[in-house]
């Protein structure tokens, strides 16, 4: 119990005190709306059966909601197993101390199931205040399917962060348990999405294209007896499904940490072993070759981009939300203003990412002091290297709106790609912020709050703008001078030489 504490204060001791405050602030806002939602409709659902038994149709996509959260929570234990067992630095003292090695093992397992399911108990919070207003007290299973989809998670959570560790490495793992998390997110956002990237304007060819999806959730044809549909009749206060998924998780937890003890104890000695056992490879000498000063700052900006997966996967990321707003033009539509904002927006924000990665995050601030060029001419080269990935970028996907008969629109958006992503560049330019490179996304180290909403709403002018002038109304010129001002605005706040 006492490992089990500090491990669960250890778990918490990742949030800073205002992050708690948003948290909560959050949550009781949100279940404060669904909890009005549910008192305005519980005169109109009274007469419902609420509590009935789930039908067998409901099945297939209840289990497909629960499969989804589950993989959240999958993602979730991995990077919590790697930060409890590999890199808060405290396992040496443990495996050295008169407590077993299992017992330190069950103690982390747990807690990684208390991280895992808090990943998702944020959004279950408020569906569980709603059903208890409406009446549906069968929806507190929820509660149990919580408890035992949080251990099963960790368990394999732990199976994979220990494998891997054991084929890759620490390091390599964190990568991938990083790049893996980002992904899974941006594979849930994109599922939601899928109708809209498959429906054509004006047509139903969409829906057409999505019916082998519905067929194949209504094919599996779930019945209460299925044992694939034993999570969602336990998340339905079914007894008998509810304590044998309940039993599964802890069978499944002792096993686990029996299995695994031994090579927990193998990697966690691995880890503190140091990697100059291994002699340096050495490479084939290569002749000398001097290029610019501007261009050698932009390759090594790109290289330390490049070499970094977990960081470039996390900016990178939103590369796949623009998917669907580009998929209008890849199919021909006639939503060429929606193309526009897209490209305009999430390119802009993409700059502003890069520019942070860039501009803020040296790790050898000292040694760029020292190089023969001034800090203000460095400074625009790192802006030139943020600016030029996410321009190129656009580029691309005006070039395949035009050559989809939207040659206008295309050129139209040209000028408000280069602004936006120059613009935005130049508000992290302005407003430097050095910071460690692995702690750039740390809530510390966040920008001020009145450029952050600079920064929004000079993105969101120039959206408005796309939109409109694409959408044939020239009063969009009056929010590009929204825009302009949001920018003016920065420039004259700017504390950086670098203009």
């Amino acid at each position: 119990m006492w490992l089990l504490r500090w491990q669960t204060r250890a778990a918490l001791a990742n949030l800073t005190q205002s992050q708690r405050w948003w948290i909560g602030i959050g949550l009781l806002l949100f279940s404060g709306l669904l909890i009005f939602v549910g008192l305005t409709l519980r005169p109109d659902l009274s007469a419902l059966r609420l509590n009935a038994p789930l039908p067998d149709a409901a099945l297939p996509l209840l289990a497909l909601g629960l499969v989804v959260l589950w993989t959240m929570m999958v993602a979730a234990a991995v990077n919590a197993a790697l930060a409890a067992l590999f890199t808060r630095g405290d396992m040496t003292l443990l495996l050295h101390s008169p407590i077993a090695p299992r017992t330190v093992l069950a103690s982390r397992a747990l807690g990684v199931a208390l991280s895992a399911g808090v990943s998702v108990a944020l959004l279950m919070v408020p569906l569980l205040a709603a059903a208890a207003v409406l009446g549906v007290w069968r929806a507190m299973g929820l509660l149990g399917w919580w408890l035992a989809a949080a251990v099963l998670a960790a368990c394999v959570g732990l199976w994979l962060t220990l494998g891997l560790v054991r084929i890759l490495g620490v390091q390599r793992t964190r990568t991938v348990s990083a790049v893996l998390g980002s992904l899974i997110g941006a594979a849930v956002f994109l599922a939601f999405q899928l109708p809209n990237m498959l429906r054509l304007s004006g047509q139903d060819r969409g829906a057409d294209r999505l019916n082998p999806v519905f067929d194949f959730l209504a094919g599996l044809r779930l019945s209460s007896g299925s044992l694939l549909a034993l999570p969602v009749q336990a998340a339905w206060s079914e007894p008998g499904p509810l304590l044998a998924l309940l039993g599964a998780a802890a069978l499944c937890l002792m096993v686990t940490v029996m299995a695994l003890t031994r090579l927990f104890v193998l990697g966690a000695q691995t880890s503190q072993e140091r990697a100059t056992a291994r002699p340096p490879r050495r490479t084939a000498a290569r002749p000398l070759r001097f290029r610019t000063a501007r261009t050698a700052t932009l390759l090594k900006e790109w290289r330390l981009i490049w070499r970094d997966p977990a960081l470039l996967s996390r900016t990178l990321l939103q590369l796949l939300y623009l998917l669907p707003l580009l998929a209008p033009a890849l199919r021909g539509g006639n939503l060429a203003a929606t193309v526009g904002v897209g490209v305009v927006l999430l390119t802009s924000n993409l700059a502003v990412s890069l520019a942070q990665l860039t501009l803020n995050a040296e790790d050898a601030p000292d040694l760029l002091r020292s190089a023969p060029r001034s800090p203000a001419a460095l400074r625009r080269d790192k802006w030139l290297a943020a600016s030029l990935p996410p321009l190129g970028l656009g580029l691309i996907g005006l070039t395949l709106l035009a050559f989809r008969g939207q040659a206008q629109a295309a050129a139209i958006d040209v000028p408000l790609l280069l602004l936006g992503v120059g613009g935005s560049a130049l508000m992290v330019l302005w407003q430097p912020l050095p910071t460690r490179r692995a702690d750039l996304f740390k809530r510390q180290n966040t920008a001020p709050f009145w450029l952050t909403i600079l920064t929004l709403v000079f993105q969101a002018a120039l959206a408005g703008t796309a939109y409109l002038l694409n959408a044939g109304q020239w009063w969009g010129l009056g929010t590009l001078a929204v825009a302009l001002a949001a920018l003016a605005i920065a420039y004259g706040e700017r504390r950086s030489d670098a203009t």
